[in-house]
Order: C-alpha cells, then sequence, then structure tokens
C-alpha cells in the first residue's frame, strides 16, 4: 500500500506539475496511518520523504518545454540560459578508426561514435556546468554509406543508433540539444551540396572565394527543396526507442537550425533567401509546434528579422568580438527575439580576439536585464577520451579542440577552460 500511494502521488506530481510541498504533510499522515505495520514505509519522515520526491520534480523539469517570451526563453516559468559546447560528432565521427569489423567509411574515415564516448561527453559537459549542446551530426547525416540518408530518399536507419542514445543520455544528463539540419559546406557528413547533386548539380565546396552561382538552386530549386523537407520529416518524426517519443515531441531537443553557417557562393555574404528561410521554419514548426528555430545562416540576416516562425538569431566568432557581439544583439534587440552566440574560439591563440572575460561579461551582463536577449553560447568544440580506451584523448584538427581534464593541456589551455567553467556556473 505505502508503495502504492507513493507512485499515485509521484504520478500526481508529474501530470499536474504539482509543488512537491503540497504533497509532503499529507502523504506522511497517510502513509504512517496505513495498515498493517509491517507494510509501512518506516522510519518515513518529511526529510526522508522529501528524497523521494526530488529526482522525480528533476525529471519533470527534465520532461518540459522550453519556449521563447520575447527576448528570453523559460523553463517552468523561469528564464532558462542555456550556454554549452558543439560536440559535432556525436551522430557520426571523423576522427577515430574503430577496430575491424566496426561500420566504417574510408574515404571519409567515418565511423560511429562508441556510446561510452557519447555518455562521457555528457558527464564532462555535467561537470563542466554545460547545459546546452549543439551537434551537427545529429540532424545534418546524408551522402556515405553510413549517413541517415546514403542516397536519396533512402534510408540507412542504423544510423539513428547514435543519434537516439545520444539524446536519452542528455535527457539523463539534463542537457539540452540544438541541431542544425544542413550544413553549408561539403564535409563527411553532409549538406547542401549532397542535396545538388542528387539533382545532378555537380557543384563541390572548396576554398575559393566564389562558387558556381548554381550552388542557389538548394534554396531556390522547388524539387531540392521538397527533397529537404522529406529528409527533415525523416529524422524528426523517428520514434526514439529509449524514450517513446519522436524527436519532434522530446523536449531535449529544444531548438531545430535551419543549416549551418549558410549562405551563397560568397564566404559570409548571408545570401539565403528570406522565403527559404520562412518556408523552412514554418515546416519545422508544422512537425513540431514546441521546438523553437534557429536561422542558421552565418550572421544575423536583416531581411530574416521579421520571419514570425525564426525564434533565435545567432551568429560564430572566430575570433570573440565584442563590437560583433554588442551589434548582432542590438539588431536581435529591435525586433524582440533572442540571440546566441552558435560558436566561438575559446583558445586566445588569435592576437585579435578581445578576452574571453570581457566577452562573457557582455552576455552575463545582458541575461541579468528585463528583455535580455542573449540566451546563451556554445565553444566549438569539446572532446574527450577514446572510450573504452581512456588512456587517449581524441584530437581533431582544426586547432580548437577542448579537452577538458586532460594531463597534456598546456597552462593557457586550462585557464581559458577555467574561464568557460565560471562562465557556466554564473
Amino acid at each position: 500500500m505505502a508503495v502504492q500511494l507513493l507512485s499515485l502521488a509521484f504520478a500526481a506530481l508529474a501530470s499536474a506539475q504539482l509543488p512537491a510541498s503540497n504533497l509532503v504533510q499529507p502523504l506522511i499522515t497517510r502513509l504512517n496511518s496505513s495498515e498493517p505495520a509491517a507494510y509501512r514505509l518506516n522510519p518515513l519522515t518529511p526529510q526522508i520523504l522529501q528524497t523521494f520526491i526530488d529526482p522525480l520534480v528533476v525529471q519533470v523539469e527534465r520532461n518540459s518545454y522550453i519556449h521563447r517570451q520575447g527576448s528570453e526563453l523559460r523553463l517552468d516559468g523561469q528564464r532558462w540560459t542555456a550556454s554549452g559546447a558543439n560536440v559535432y560528432w556525436l551522430g557520426l565521427d571523423e576522427n577515430v578508426i574503430p577496430p575491424a569489423g566496426e561500420p566504417f567509411y574510408a574515404p571519409f574515415n567515418a565511423s560511429y561514435p562508441t556510446f561510452g564516448r557519447i555518455t562521457e561527453v555528457m558527464n564532462t559537459l555535467q561537470t563542466m556546468g554545460a547545459r546546452t549542446i549543439r551537434s551537427q551530426t545529429l540532424g545534418v547525416s546524408v551522402g556515405n554509406p553510413l549517413s541517415l540518408m546514403p542516397t536519396l530518399g533512402e534510408y540507412n536507419e542504423q544510423a539513428f543508433a547514435t543519434i537516439d542514445w545520444t539524446v536519452f543520455q542528455a535527457r539523463q544528463h539534463g542537457i539540452r540539444i540544438f541541431v542544425p539540419l544542413t550544413d553549408n559546406y561539403d564535409y563527411y557528413h553532409g549538406g547542401k551540396f549532397n542535396f545538388l547533386r542528387f539533382r545532378g548539380i555537380n557543384i563541390t565546396s572548396s576554398d575559393s572565394s566564389r562558387l558556381d552561382p548554381a550552388v542557389q538552386e538548394f534554396y531556390n530549386n522547388p524539387t531540392i527543396v521538397q527533397d529537404f523537407k522529406n529528409y527533415i520529416e525523416h529524422l524528426i518524426t523517428h520514434v526514439n526507442p529509449y524514450t517513446g517519443l519522436t524527436y519532434a515531441e522530446d523536449p531535449t531537443i529544444f531548438a531545430y537550425e535551419t543549416g549551418n553557417e549558410l549562405g551563397g557562393p560568397r564566404f559570409g555574404d548571408l545570401d539565403v533567401p528570406r522565403e527559404w528561410t520562412a518556408d523552412i521554419a514554418a515546416f519545422i514548426k508544422q512537425l513540431a509546434p514546441t521546438k523553437l528555430v534557429v536561422d542558421g545562416t552565418y550572421g544575423v540576416n536583416r531581411t530574416h528579422l521579421d520571419i514570425p516562425e525564426i525564434d533565435i538569431f545567432s551568429d560564430h566568432f572566430y575570433p570573440a568580438n565584442n563590437t560583433k557581439l554588442l551589434n548582432d544583439i542590438a539588431l536581435v534587440e529591435s525586433v524582440n527575439r533572442v540571440y546566441f552566440v552558435g560558436e566561438y574560439d575559446w583558445t586566445a591563440n588569435n592576437p585579435r580576439a578581445d578576452p574571453l572575460e570581457s566577452f562573457f561579461s557582455i552576455i552575463e551582463g545582458r541575461q541579468n536585464l528585463t528583455n535580455p536577449v542573449v540566451a546563451g553560447d556554445q565553444f566549438w568544440s569539446l572532446f574527450q577520451r577514446n572510450v573504452p580506451d581512456c588512456n587517449v584523448y581524441v584530437n581533431h584538427s582544426d586547432g580548437y579542440t577542448l579537452q577538458y581534464g586532460n594531463p597534456l593541456n598546456t597552462v593557457q589551455n586550462n585557464t581559458q577552460i577555467t574561464l568557460i567553467r565560471q562562465h557556466f556556473f554564473r
């Protein structure tokens, strides 16, 4: 009887979201009067009962949606801030060659990360005080045999295994996720160039100053736009076996981003048609009404500011630049929306970089205002150990790898990591 009463009380707390304090004393009275004495949960005091209720309160919060109210994000009636890390490889990696016999696509060095690596990263983020992950490969997975969609319209359900585990482990660790849905570049995990090639437009991303103008067909060709929508629908409506929820339903994924660093023929040109952004954002909202939508343009595009379905604008900082940050905030504040620093260089290796202390000070200062605008920031990018081989830290070649706790870290790296962790806890 005692266990049944506790279960009913917890169910009431979860479904009605009652304050836990409303349940404690009535439960004590009822449980201590139930029969027979041998079946009671004794000794039971308000303090002990609170230890039963507290974990459920945490689980209820983790199962609650984050929503936008003007220029702030809110969770359970309170302002929610969202600093954390980019962990781009969680769905599909390019940095580890797996043991023989494990899935591996050598031309792109692509493999699935082990569940142990994913879980360790969640533990690390929790230790650092992070609240969010931004991860390309949880949403961008096209064009190679290990991808979610290796070729147009053909799906590889095995690719969901690491994505499902990531979403579940993020929930278990109290971490929220936002997910880009395509990429501006021709990387191993795929992106807009794959959708172009699927339809016979054979353009390859390069370091040249200007691409073939036909690259804009990704945004302007109705057939390619529909291909992209079909892919989004297959991804977002997938049911995670660990939760029984579709990604559209799961509050752990709080936002989808229309893409990563999207632009046109010239790098940084902001040439992403307003009509395409509005169309994709509305489609995401149709499939997942509780999700927030991030404009994936590389930079704040003035022509997108009035799109009603866009909740969040963002920008990336290589290096940290206080003037650019303040200008971005002012633009987004003018339309009463939310702003994210989607990526930033944390290393202090660039002599042109503003100090992280001042960069964080601007963000934290805004978060204390009535209209905060800035919801958070995500450093680029986190790697940990090659679990199950816990003696080896995984490296990436771009110069921005952050490895928390690596004994080989330089003094400068550890100093910067300390600044980040202090920022997360403020």
